[in-house]
């Protein structure tokens, strides 16, 4: 029996003393730098790390293309300024722990990627702000990827490789080689959704990296004056107490952030008066009085509603007569 059990125990001791002399296959060093995929002239933080190496009892070099940025000890992180659009930057991290030294290095070509958002959604045509997106609207989102290969020159749009990201979770018929937007249906109110788009060249030796959040916004109404030679005056919103001077007044109701499919309702003092995107006001006859006009849009499929109250005081001693352009 022990001569069984000795040449076991004689195995037992000696595998972890080979597994040791070559750290059980784990890498004795690792660095890792963030962010993962920077931009040109980025300044990225380099950080070494071991579980087997005691890094705080070594000693650290980081270098860049050649060039000693930090000596130390331990785990604390090193600034790096990668270069431009193009660029290589190798980065090496070296450690000397018990006589020994360890090397570890990274080469990163930096690369950008923006995204356009496009909703499809309501404003005024001569509007000039950013579109919101709309609770459970469509929207586009338009990937503008610059990669460059170590001449400097930017590689085809149409031959890159997007993955694009909900979330967590990969879109995969969206992605692909020269799948450069994606076309979505926005969540709806108070849930936020994270679009994750990554690039790639066909190699996989450059890749890029960015990610927005989609954050559907409450729609509202406005209302403006429609003058008869001018048109509508989209420059000034009307909102609490007006005082109407002419005869006649013709207003305009315009819905913003709305998806498609919004209905248009107007009230003149609580009575339906039209759907139509104008209405007009006339005074008739004699004393003055107060219109409460209301423009009411609502979405049936989404739920989405909102409104814009708007009281208009007329003449002295006229009333008032009401119909829809």
């Amino acid at each position: 029996m022990s001569r069984l059990f000795f040449p076991l125990a004689l195995i037992a001791l000696l595998v972890p003393s080979a597994l040791h002399a070559q750290f059980g296959g784990v890498e004795p060093l690792t660095v890792t730098i963030s962010p993962e995929y920077p931009k040109p002239y980025q300044t990225v933080v380099v950080t070494p790390g071991s579980t087997l190496i005691e890094l705080s009892s070594s000693a650290v070099t980081v270098s860049a293309n050649g060039t000693v940025v930090s000596r130390g000890s331990g785990t604390a992180p090193t600034n790096v300024t990668v270069g431009g659009p193009g660029s290589v930057t190798t980065i090496t991290v070296s450690v000397i722990a018990e006589g020994r030294t360890y090397n570890k290095t990274l080469s990163v070509r930096p690369a950008d990627v923006s995204l356009v958002i496009e909703p499809v959604t309501t404003t005024h045509p001569f509007y000039q702000g950013g579109a919101g997106v709309a609770s459970e609207g469509l929207l586009r989102i338009i990937a503008l990827p610059d990669l460059r290969s170590s001449t400097g020159t930017r590689l085809p749009a149409s031959s890159l490789v997007y993955t694009w990201r909900l979330g967590d979770r990969v879109l995969q018929a969206e992605s692909g080689i020269g799948k450069s937007y994606l076309s979505a249906t926005a969540p709806v109110r108070f849930r936020d959704t994270r679009v994750t788009l990554t690039v790639t060249s066909t190699d996989s030796a450059i890749v890029a990296q960015t990610s927005t959040v989609v954050s559907p916004i409450d729609p509202l109404v406005r209302i403006y004056r429609n003058d008869p030679l001018l048109g509508p005056l989209f420059d000034t919103a009307l909102s609490g107490a007006i005082t109407m001077s002419e005869d006649e007044q013709t207003f305009r109701a315009v819905p913003y952030y709305f998806p498609s499919g919004s209905a248009l309702t107007w009230l003149v003092n609580n009575a339906e008066s039209g759907s139509d995107k104008d209405v007009t006001l006339r005074a008739t006859g004699s004393g003055g009085g107060i219109a409460n006009l209301i423009a009411r849009v609502k979405q049936a499929t989404t739920f989405a509603a909102a409104e814009q109250r708007l009281q208009v005081k007329f003449g002295e001693e006229r009333g008032l007569g009401i119909f829809g352009l």
